[in-house]
């Protein structure tokens, strides 16, 4: 008689329909293989995509029970620069036959070895709440921030002049995110925006580029339907950005969009938070977790990743 065991695995092409199905049920929607590529074999950096399958002892394949995927990216960070771990697609079927979750285990083998010598000395991400308390309870997890977006509708800010925009970042990203205040963070430069949004299959984005009193901007959009996502802003300080962030709703507006979100300014922006108010931009009851992991017997992570930058495309790729 056959034995079905649990495999923990690096996940293989043949493992792609399974796991496209896993997420439709879990999440709702399909898990492409062309996204699958994109994310884990064509980013600029080191992809981890794991799944946990039952089969057969000894033979591949068998019934994807779990996923768990981290991405290593250039960043910077207090007092050091490398590569720093987020975690994405974390994923397992409601219930499982074993007595022990699959997910549990298939995190502690990903994790095993993360984040490793010369590699930020943290990980982040942003689990859900049922996954957050797995993961302090088995995983060492930490909270860093609680983020609450914003939200609005765009017909109330629609009175801009028009904004120029393309399918792609500019040559001077680097600069703009440096003139906005961006110091630690990942390196978001043209490269990296282009892969994070130009390239992404089955989603499309803006790249606006505002310019007001002489400085300029950079504003990455997602369009999701009816509605539009801010995934990068970057307003150098010190320049009123309203009418620059109005002539965006504008052209959002033309372009079918109802109601547009954004998370609060960085750097302690409160200037443009301000500017964001006057645009309808408004808190939601929505509330993200932003997490962390340290490495053992390292540093505190909360300690290490102060002052970092996290974007809502940050969120928006998991």
């Amino acid at each position: 008689m056959t034995t079905a065991v649990l495999q923990i695995r690096p996940t293989e092409p043949d493992d792609l329909p399974g796991l496209s199905t896993l997420f439709a049920r879990r999440f709702g929607r399909p898990f492409s293989e062309a996204e699958w590529i994109w994310k884990y074999r064509q980013l600029p950096g080191e992809g981890r995509s794991w799944v946990a399958a039952i089969g057969a002892a000894g033979t591949p394949g068998g019934e994807i029970l779990a996923h768990a995927g981290a991405l290593r990216l250039a960043a910077r960070w207090r007092g050091g620069e490398g590569g720093i771990w987020q975690l994405v697609d974390w994923v397992a079927t409601e219930r499982s036959r074993h007595l022990r979750p699959p997910l549990v285990d298939l995190g502690r083998a990903l994790l095993a070895d993360l984040p490793a010598e010369g590699d930020a000395p943290w990980i982040f991400g942003f689990p859900s709440d049922r996954h957050f308390r797995l993961g302090q309870r088995v995983f060492g997890y930490r909270p860093l921030a609680e983020i609450v977006p914003l939200a609005g509708d765009v017909a109330a800010a629609a009175e801009g002049p028009e904004i120029s925009w393309s399918d792609v970042a500019p040559d001077d990203s680097a600069e703009i995110w440096t003139a906005s205040g961006g110091e630690f963070g990942l390196v978001r430069s043209a490269a990296f925006l282009n892969w994070r949004y130009h390239a992404r299959p089955e989603r499309y984005y803006r790249v606006y580029r505002p310019e007001a009193s002489g400085a300029r901007g950079l504003a990455v959009v997602g369009f999701a339907d009816r509605e539009a996502q801010m995934t990068e802003l970057w307003l150098p300080p010190g320049v009123d950005w309203r009418t620059s962030l109005a002539g965006i709703a504008a052209d959002l507006a033309a372009a079918g969009i109802e109601r547009w979100t954004a998370w609060p300014a960085p750097f302690g922006r409160e200037d443009l938070d301000d500017e964001l108010a006057e645009l309808g931009l408004a808190p939601t009851e929505e509330r993200i977790v932003l997490g962390c992991r340290g490495r053992q017997d390292g540093p505190d992570p909360v300690e290490s990743a102060a002052g970092f930058y996290y974007a809502m495309g940050d969120y928006d790729f998991v």
